[in-house]
């Protein structure tokens, strides 16, 4: 077919008003081209990008449909912060080196349902919790100012100029009587706290932590729902142990991330650093760096193999799908974005990778997967995937 085609044409299919044969004619023209000619004059800056990244996704479309998985590195002046017009293009390794993408020779790369509905705009997460208190009462601490929020027992609870919650005890020690607190973030929700031994926690969306004012006793014990990253401070004396549903995990001072949502088929224990023990029903195990514990009711698990970039992306504000089936990826947007997502159909079998921050809205991250052949619509806060 010729090389050449009107500006016009592409301008009208980037911004997703093109027919389908329109869009029929621009794919073929993008199959013929191994770069953006020089002669396309009118293009903004983006425009271009957008038109020689849509040249290098259908290549790699290209070669996936004749039966190949290959992993291609992006070249560099590809891996760049995106604006809302260049996320559109692609699934973008905003901040690694490789991207893959698994097609099946099936699949469309326009999504004309999923077009009517990017128009909704739903947020990211952030910072949300509540802080209940030992006499029960409540501190959104997304609104609550810098300072001190309350006086427990001889312990200050602060709000950090970081955001964060703190505890500090007056007089170098704490009541006898001990009262416990209890931080929950809400889905679309976020939240770091420093424990009153000096201990860090972080919780993601749909967490909880409960926790003494002060650790007395012979051991330091909190409770936990969701996800939490811990990072314990050391004391021998004094073992740290956390407890979600039927496990325990015991450290003296060490740092690990715990996965333990309800909707998940296995809890996720992973060992950054140090040793932990951990319990479930009648199994145990110990753990070292390295190594990660699936935990069912079936027992426990070892995984030497796990991605530590994956396990540690919530912690550092990204996504990152790695051979990701679309239902796990569905639950992790649920909760950062606080919506419902049903299915339309048998959910597909294809594997996603790729990696994106979540500071973007939920319909940019769509409009990306959309271009891997994804249908989806999304009505409100409910998002439906079309098999």
């Amino acid at each position: 077919m010729s090389r050449s085609i009107a500006v016009s044409l592409l301008k009208k299919y980037l911004s997703g008003d093109c027919t389908v044969n329109e869009i029929e004619q621009v794919d073929q023209w993008f199959d013929s081209m191994d770069a953006v000619p020089e002669d396309l004059i009118g293009l903004s800056d983006d425009q271009r990008r957008l038109v020689e990244d849509k040249i290098f996704e259908r290549i790699l479309l290209n070669i996936e449909t004749k039966g190949q998985q290959k992993i291609i590195p992006i070249p560099k002046k590809s891996i760049r912060v995106s604006t809302v017009l260049w996320a559109a293009a692609s699934f973008i390794l905003v901040l690694g080196a490789v991207l893959i993408w698994r097609y099946h020779p099936e699949l469309h790369l326009q999504n004309q349902t999923a077009k009517l509905h990017q128009s909704v705009h739903i947020k990211p997460g952030g910072n949300r919790a509540v802080l209940t208190l030992g006499d029960g009462s409540s501190v959104v601490l997304t609104e609550a100012k810098i300072g001190a929020l309350a006086d427990q027992q001889n312990v200050s609870v602060v709000k950090t100029a970081e955001g964060e919650l703190s505890y500090e005890m007056h007089n170098g020690s704490a009541s006898a009587k001990i009262s416990y607190n209890k931080i929950t973030t809400p889905l679309g929700g976020k939240y770091s706290v420093v424990l009153p031994d000096g201990s860090k926690a972080w919780l993601n969306a749909k967490s909880s932590l409960r926790f003494p004012t002060a650790f007395t006793g012979a051991e330091r014990v909190v409770q936990m729902t969701g996800e939490v990253y811990f990072e314990v401070a050391k004391n021998p004396k004094q073992p740290f142990k956390v407890q979600s549903g039927e496990t325990e995990i015991k450290v003296l001072g060490t740092h690990f991330n715990v996965m333990a949502y309800g909707d998940e088929a296995e809890q996720k224990t992973t060992l950054i650093e140090g040793s932990i023990h951990l319990s479930s029903g009648k199994f145990s195990q110990l753990l070292k760096p390295g190594q990660q514990a699936l935990i069912d009711p079936y027992g426990i698990k070892v995984n030497n193999n796990y991605d530590l970039e994956a396990v540690m992306a919530w912690r550092n504000d990204l996504f990152i799908f790695k051979d990701m089936e679309i239902k796990e990826i569905a639950r992790q947007l649920a909760r950062w974005y606080d919506i419902q997502v049903v299915f339309r159909g048998t959910p597909s079998k294809i594997s996603y990778t790729g990696t994106i921050s979540k500071d973007v809205e939920l319909s940019e991250l769509l409009s990306m997967l959309q271009f891997t052949g994804l249908k989806y619509e999304l009505n409100g806060h409910q998002l439906t995937i079309i098999d």
